[in-house]
C-alpha cells in the first residue's frame, strides 16, 4: 500500500511537468500592399508631332495618324482592351508575347467613325500593377501605307 501511495504521488508530480503548448497567431485580415508608382512608357515617335497632354495620358498627332499613350490600373485586362478598342477581347484576336519585364498584348481592329472607317492597333504592357497602353489609329484608306511606320513605332514600345 505504501508503494502504491508513493507511485500515485510520483505520477501526480510528473503530471504537472508537462509543457503548455504554444500556438502561432494567424491574422485573417488581408493587408493590401501599397501600390508602387507607375513606370514610364518609352517609344520612338516621328520628329514633327503635336502633343496634347491630359490627366489620363497623351495624344500625339502625327502625319495622317494619331498615337495615344496612357497608363491604366491592372487587374482587368478585358476592361482595358474594351476601353481602348470599344470591343470585347473575345471579339478580337489578341496576340500575347513576353516582354523583358511585362506581358505584352497586341490587337488590331476596325471601326466606323464620323469621317469614315478607321483602323487601329494597340499594344498593352502588363507588369501586374498597371496596364501601359499605346494605340495608333488612322483612316482605313491610309492604313495600308502606314503599316511599316506603325510596326516600327509599336515595336519600340517599352517600359522605362
Amino acid at each position: 500500500m505504501k508503494k502504491l501511495c508513493f507511485l500515485l504521488v510520483f505520477v501526480f508530480l510528473l503530471a504537472g511537468c508537462q509543457a503548455t503548448p504554444t500556438f502561432e497567431t494567424v491574422d485573417d485580415v488581408y493587408a493590401p500592399q501599397p501600390q508602387s508608382a507607375p513606370r514610364g512608357i518609352a517609344l520612338e515617335l516621328p520628329e514633327d508631332v503635336q502633343t496634347i497632354a491630359g490627366d489620363s495620358g497623351k495624344l500625339y498627332l502625327c502625319d495622317g495618324y494619331d498615337v495615344t499613350v496612357q497608363t491604366l490600373s491592372a487587374g482587368d485586362l478585358n476592361a482595358t482592351v474594351q476601353s481602348l478598342t470599344g470591343f470585347a477581347p473575345d471579339a478580337l484576336t489578341m496576340l500575347q508575347t513576353a516582354a523583358a519585364d511585362a506581358r505584352r498584348y497586341e490587337c488590331v481592329w476596325t471601326a466606323a467613325g464620323e469621317s469614315g472607317d478607321a483602323v487601329g492597333r494597340a499594344v498593352v504592357l502588363d507588369d501586374g500593377q498597371y496596364h501601359y497602353c499605346v494605340t495608333v489609329m488612322a483612316q482605313a484608306d491610309r492604313a495600308g501605307e502606314l503599316t511599316e511606320v506603325w510596326q516600327e513605332l509599336l515595336s519600340s514600345v517599352r517600359l522605362s
